[in-house]
């Protein structure tokens, strides 16, 4: 099977598609069979060379017409995938972002796959309304979305909360809608379960988005165990909003927030080893590969009960559940983590356990499944 990947993330590696997109290169040499390539506006031109099996993208939108950019990339992008068909005839067409496959859907005559990789789009319903431009934005991106979901073939979700949301709101045949847990590489990972949890406690938040990670929420939480001293490093949000995230320890005399902003992989993992806990006690979280990683290296994870974050934490059986929003919730969470060493080294095991469904050897044979049947 030929496999043509589209995404407009790929070198910057900072959310759950990107690292998706990264890895299933793999497939090219773990089964031979099969061939992907990959279609991305997201890499600079001198790294091609040394990926021979990607193709780039370039973009042309007139800067008055950046307002419609996402709306004028899926022209662009089919375009170049036309080009491509001449030297790789590719038996199914895939998109990271589904919406950006809704040309495609309408005119490709190989069969076309979209994957929802998260909830935003659908969170602009009429139910929400709100007299803003961003609501306008996102409701008029779920109007495309919601188009793409209908046209595709198939669509894929990564989790099953996700799939059951997606199938309701867009009125699709449950069959229509898979599954595939997005994985990560676990030989890069080094499961350490004991942590020293000294003075301070050293806690990591690991999102971009820190206002739906409930980073204010975090800091209210860690407020409310002093005299406990803690340092909170912040990785993701972008340096345009250090002032911001600065702001939400402030006066918290009990928490010495370190911002680090958007990072490496092997920066985030460095950090996974060396602090005691991980918390991002999401609003909302489609599935959330962070917490992922924070299982693989055995550090103990205090989360949110909403979106695909139990799926992850086995209900609560790999780490602590909270009210998402709910600051005393979680502060008793955290207390109850920090107090029990034997609790935390528990679920440290039942982590490290669990883990294993989402290998990304498990997400390549499922994905390369999908797809198959898409053909089919």
């Amino acid at each position: 099977m030929k496999i043509l990947f589209c995404t407009n993330a790929f070198e910057q590696v900072t959310n759950g598609p990107a690292k998706f997109a990264n890895l299933i290169g793999e497939i090219n040499a773990l089964y031979p069979e099969h061939q992907v390539r990959i279609l991305t506006e997201d890499v600079t031109p001198a790294r091609l060379p040394g990926l021979p099996h990607v193709y780039r993208v370039q973009l042309r939108i007139p800067r008055p017409l950046k307002p419609l950019g996402q709306v004028l990339r899926m022209f662009q992008y089919y375009r170049r995938v036309r080009e491509i068909a001449r030297q790789f005839p590719f038996d199914v067409l895939v998109y990271n972002n589904a919406f950006t496959g809704l040309y495609a859907s309408l005119v490709s005559p190989k069969p076309t796959v979209g994957m929802i990789n998260d909830e935003k789009n659908l969170t602009a319903s009429l139910a929400a309304f709100r007299p803003d431009r961003w609501w306008l934005k996102q409701f008029f991106f779920r109007m495309l979305e919601k188009a793409a979901a209908r046209r595709h073939r198939l669509i894929i979700t990564n989790s099953d909360y996700l799939r059951r949301r997606v199938t309701a709101a867009y009125g699709l045949p449950p069959e229509k809608v898979k599954r595939l847990y997005k994985a990560i590489s676990l030989q890069e990972t080094t499961w350490q379960p004991g942590r020293a949890f000294g003075r301070p406690v050293k806690v990591l938040f690991v999102k971009a988005d820190y206002r739906v990670g409930n980073l204010a929420v975090l800091v209210q939480a860690l407020g409310k165990l002093a005299p406990c001293p803690f340092t909170l490093a912040v990785i993701g949000p972008e340096k345009q909003f250090e002032a911001h995230v600065r702001s939400l320890a402030a006066g918290v005399a009990n928490v010495q927030l370190d911002y680090l902003g958007p990072q490496p992989q092997p920066v985030v993992y460095r950090y996974l080893q060396t602090c005691d806990l991980f918390c991002v006690p999401s609003a909302t979280e489609a599935f959330g590969v962070a917490n992922i990683e924070a299982l693989a290296c055995g550090i103990p994870v205090v989360s949110s009960r909403t979106g695909g974050i139990p799926e992850v934490l086995d209900g609560g059986n790999n780490g602590w559940l909270t009210e998402p929003g709910d600051a005393d919730d979680l502060a008793a969470a955290l207390r109850a983590c920090i107090a029990d060493e034997a609790e935390r080294l528990a679920r440290a095991a039942n982590g490290k356990k669990f883990i294993g469904r989402f290998s990304k050897e498990e997400m390549f044979r499922t994905f390369l499944t999908i797809l198959g049947e898409a053909c089919g």
